[in-house]
């Protein structure tokens, strides 16, 4: 078995992550010596063998990594078969061990004298660098399927306890936000009416999903209704029903409406601020009597349902201006709650951004990604004017174009690419360039490491000690966002 081949697909997605990175050419050798992985002019040599006798083929033999700061000048490059036509100025090399065995050689090469350049006045750096990423793979490569089976068990799990739990598909930790779910979760122990308003895409019907999971009422049904999408004209028979023989072209056995749909349950009525002004006092009467009439009927049906309305308008002003009966105002405005927009959650992008990230990395069946700082910098300053629902197309949309694990700028929308945020970046320099994705690495190995074992098992995986793992959190800022 050849592991590297095996993971060929994700193997190269390292190695172009390493060149992008670092501005230098990577590849990844296997242990039969033959380019799983490569960028610049080795892109076009996968799946072929390397030169005989070259350096990454000692380290093969030898699990010694290595650096040739001048190809020409040095011994180890003298049995090397393409010694006299090789490209390369300098390489650095690292093996991947796995059950104590070589599999594989991870490298860096220069073909360009400013690469050149970087790799000598850099190599103690690059090389632990390499270091990390060979851990990296290895743990990888060993853990992969078994990754595998531990993210559907986790989906699975977590789809069993978000059902059970409804608020927790609530993210956020800003303030007013939590003092909205605070609310939410003391209104859902009753049967009260709701109001919801916030900005279209603010997560409303969430809302309302998650008080009626949290309710008394959460094994009867919930049954949704946007107010803006039904015609006047049907809007009465789909809210409360008709009798057979109502009008042309009704059903012969009549039609149960929505009210009835959610009897014990809960009707969510959205977009409650363009109910026509005709229906509003229909509406009225069943708060007020609970109790409704198919259209074409002739007896009053009594109905056990909790309304929860939400609205991007103000209705405030349409009570002032008689658009929305200042009655039926009052009736839903029994618990009011608003939603923040997100461009005032800001303090919140990064936790809805990696939820979104790993929603559709499973949904998309793409391998693991991480979005680089610099993107979430320009994420957390961008205005959002479609809020949550803006930023999750927005995470979906990358998730599509990444080419490599590390999502940046050049995969996001065009409106982000021209937000002011983009502007005032400053160009990163190469020890900028290797913090930012040596957080990115620590953050992914410490995804579900909750406790001090997970951490000393990450520890381990990327091969350094417990010690060095919190010193680089601290030094990253990570320590502080698991506090």
């Amino acid at each position: 078995m050849n592991p590297i081949q095996e993971a060929k697909e994700y193997i190269q997605e390292y190695t172009e992550t390493i060149a992008q990175v670092l501005d230098i050419e990577a590849t990844i050798v296997d242990q039969d010596c033959l380019r799983a992985g490569g960028t610049g002019p080795y892109r076009e040599q996968l799946g072929l063998p390397i030169p005989h006798g070259s350096f990454y083929q000692r380290i093969l033999k030898t699990l010694e990594p290595g650096i040739i700061e001048d190809n020409h000048e040095v011994f180890a490059c003298q049995e090397c078969e393409y010694r006299e036509h090789c490209g390369e100025l300098a390489t650095i090399g690292y093996p991947i061990i796995l059950n104590n065995a070589a599999v594989g050689v991870i490298g860096l090469i220069a073909f360009t004298e400013d690469q050149k350049k970087k790799i000598q006045n850099n190599s103690p750096k690059l090389l632990q660098f390499l270091g990390h990423m060979a851990n990296l793979l290895q743990s990888k490569l060993q853990l992969s399927e078994q990754n595998r089976l531990l993210e559907k068990q986790m989906q699975e799990t977590l789809t069993a306890v978000n059902q059970k739990h409804a608020f927790q598909n609530m993210l956020g930790n800003q303030a007013n936000f939590l003092t909205v779910l605070q609310k939410a979760q003391r209104a859902a122990l009753g049967t009260s009416t709701v109001l919801i308003t916030g900005e279209s895409g603010t997560g409303k019907e969430l809302l309302a999903r998650a008080i009626h999971g949290a309710s008394d009422r959460s094994s009867k049904p919930f049954i949704a209704v946007n107010c803006s999408s039904i015609p006047e004209a049907l809007l009465e028979s789909e809210l409360f029903g008709y009798e057979e023989g109502a009008f042309t072209g009704a059903r012969r056995q009549g039609k149960l409406g929505k009210f009835e749909l959610a009897q014990g349950g809960t009707l969510f009525l959205d977009e409650v601020g363009d109910l026509p002004l005709a229906m509003q006092p229909k509406l009225l009467r069943v708060l007020q009597e609970r109790v409704i009439d198919r259209v074409g009927g002739s007896e009053s049906i009594p109905v056990d349902v909790r309304i929860i309305a939400a609205t991007n308008k103000n209705l405030t002003t349409m009570v002032e201006t008689g658009e929305f009966r200042e009655e039926l105002f009052y009736r839903l405005h029994v618990i009011p709650l608003r939603l923040p927009p997100l461009r005032e959650r800001r303090e919140d992008i990064e936790l809805l951004s990696s939820h979104f990230l790993q929603k559709y990395v499973h949904l998309l069946g793409k391998q693991p990604h991480v979005i680089s700082e610099s993107l979430m910098t320009v994420l957390e300053n961008y205005s959002w004017p479609g809020n949550l629902r803006q930023l999750e197309n927005a995470v979906e949309y990358m998730v599509n174009m990444a080419r490599t694990p590390i999502i940046t700028l050049e995969d996001a929308p065009d409106y982000l690419k021209g937000s002011m945020a983009v502007k005032e970046q400053i160009t990163l320099s190469l020890d900028q360039r290797l913090s930012e994705y040596e957080k990115a690495i620590i953050r992914e190995a410490l995804k579900g490491a909750s406790s001090t074992q997970d951490k000393i098992a990450a520890a381990k995986a990327l091969g350094i000690s417990q010690a060095t793992l919190y010193r680089k959190l601290n030094e990253h800022g990570l320590l502080r966002q698991e506090a």
